[in-house]
Formats: C-alpha cells, sequence, structure tokens
C-alpha cells in the first residue's frame, strides 16, 4: 500500500435510532396527542347526531299527533252546506243529551249544560266530577301546544297544574278562542278582540303568578304547600246576614270577633313571607 496515495474512504452508515431517542419518543407523543384529538372530534359528533336524531323523532312525533288530530277550530261548512258536520269539538257536558257531570258544572243541574243551542259557561273551580275534570284538562293540554304556546312570550312555568286560577284563566281563553272561530257565530271583530286584549291579558296575568313560583315551592311546609285560603270568620255570617236584612247595618265586631281577625291577619303574615 501506497502511504502517500491512501484509499478512499467510505461513508460510513448512519446510526439508528435507538429505543429512547429524544426525537423519536416526542414524534410518538405527539402522534398520539393527534389521535387522541381525532377521537375526541368524532366523539363530539357523534354526540351531536344523536341529538339531532332525537329532536328529529320528537317532532316527526309531534307532527304525526297534529295530522291525526281533528282539528280544535273546523274550517266554515261550504255555502249551503249545514255546519253541524263541521261543529268544533265539544267538552264533555258541552252537547245536548250530555249530562255527565252537568251538576259539577252548572249549578242549574242535569240538562241545563246547553241553553237554546249555546253551551252555558261554568268554572274548573266548581269542577267536582273527575271524568269531566279528565276530559276538560285533556282538551286544555292539546289547545295549549296547538294554539297558545305558539306564541311568543306566552311559556309556562313547571308548576301551572298546581295552580287551579291559572287553569281557569287557561280555560277561559280556550272557550272565547272557539266562540272567536266558530264558523257560525265567529267574527273577525271577536278575533281580534282576543288577540288584542283577552290573550295579552291572561298572558300577563300568568306570568306573574307563575315568574314568581317554582314547582318546589309547593312542596309540604313551603309557602305554597299548604291548603287553599278560606273565607275568614264564617262562623258569624248568619247574624250578619240577619242584622243586614233587617237594619241594613252590620253589628259592632266583638272583642273575639277581633282576636279571630288578629289571628287571620298573622296568618296571612307567615304565608306571604
Amino acid at each position: 500500500m501506497d502511504p502517500t496515495n491512501p484509499p478512499p474512504t467510505t461513508n460510513p452508515t448512519p446510526p439508528t435510532a435507538e429505543p429512547g431517542n429524544g426525537r423519536t419518543a416526542h414524534a410518538g407523543v405527539d402522534q398520539a396527542r393527534a389521535i387522541a384529538r381525532a377521537v375526541d372530534r368524532n366523539a363530539r359528533k357523534t354526540t351531536e347526531l344523536n341529538e339531532q336524531v332525537r329532536r328529529l323523532g320528537a317532532d316527526v312525533a309531534r307532527l304525526v299527533a297534529l295530522v291525526t288530530t281533528p282539528p280544535l277550530i273546523p274550517a266554515p261548512a261550504p255555502a249551503g252546506e249545514h255546519p253541524a258536520a263541521s261543529e268544533p269539538t265539544r267538552l264533555a257536558g258541552d252537547g245536548p243529551g250530555d249530562s255527565h257531570g252537568d251538576d259539577d258544572l252548572h249549578p242549574d243541574g242535569p240538562g241545563a249544560a246547553e241553553q237554546d243551542g249555546e253551551p252555558v259557561v261554568w268554572s274548573w273551580l266548581l269542577v267536582s266530577d273527575p271524568e269531566v275534570a279528565v276530559t276538560v284538562l285533556a282538551d286544555l293540554v292539546e289547545w295549549l301546544d296547538r294554539v297558545y304556546l305558539r306564541f311568543p312570550g306566552a311559556e309556562l312555568g313547571a308548576c301551572w297544574l298546581w295552580h287551579p286560577h291559572v287553569i281557569e284563566e287557561l280555560l277561559w281563553l280556550r272557550r272565547a278562542h272557539a266562540e272567536a272561530y266558530d264558523p257560525e257565530t265567529g267574527s273577525w271583530l271577536r278575533v281580534g278582540d282576543w288577540h288584542d286584549r283577552q290573550r295579552p291579558g291572561v298572558v300577563r296575568r300568568v306570568r306573574e303568578v307563575l315568574g314568581k313560583c317554582d314547582l318546589s315551592l309547593h312542596a309540604p311546609g313551603r309557602p305554597h304547600g299548604h291548603a287553599p285560603a278560606v273565607a275568614p270568620l264564617v262562623a258569624h255570617a248568619a247574624r250578619i246576614a240577619q242584622q243586614w236584612a233587617t237594619a241594613s247595618a252590620c253589628p259592632e265586631p266583638t272583642a273575639a270577633q277581633l282576636t279571630e281577625a288578629g289571628e287571620y291577619a298573622a296568618v296571612l303574615h307567615r304565608r306571604a313571607r
């Protein structure tokens, strides 16, 4: 070998990355994080898709119910055709010959559900027949879903069924709506009155009550978890009625009556707190 002319050197083989090399480990961590982020994105998309499917199912069910349920307010009968076939759905006790529950709905007793072909008015607060109450409330719930709650600002608090006077208001509005759109007796003037005066008035009063309440407040021991208020000092009604009828004046309150009135006022104060 000529020492003055050494053989050409060859490029050595680059060292292979060994386990534990910092750069290789870092690349593996980045890849794992990318996979984790992809899995998380897919999970979120799956959750959102499931929620959309659930909402779609609820919308379809509601649509089917609306399509298969007879209209609350039927279309006017064609000219020359008797409108009896398209009468609005009547509540229990509204039709002639249907005296079931009439004693509960109207003080005139059986047979008084209709006078001169027109349904008489009645009060939810006076209903005592369970079957009538269930029928009336089911009709109201359907109407709320199809009419009342379609208007903005008409949402009901969760405890609305626990307020009988709220049900009374809504039942009145429901019947006023039916009368305004009645094919025979309804008119655009009555429809306008329902929209401009009756509906906004009920919405305002109902929201004032339910906006300050919650279902938990109806539990025992809570502000609304007690029996309804009763008229105070009723034991003295007969004496007052007799004196009013004979002298057109009320008797002076006795010491016992004043004490009873004070106790009643204290109960009202405790309930109001």
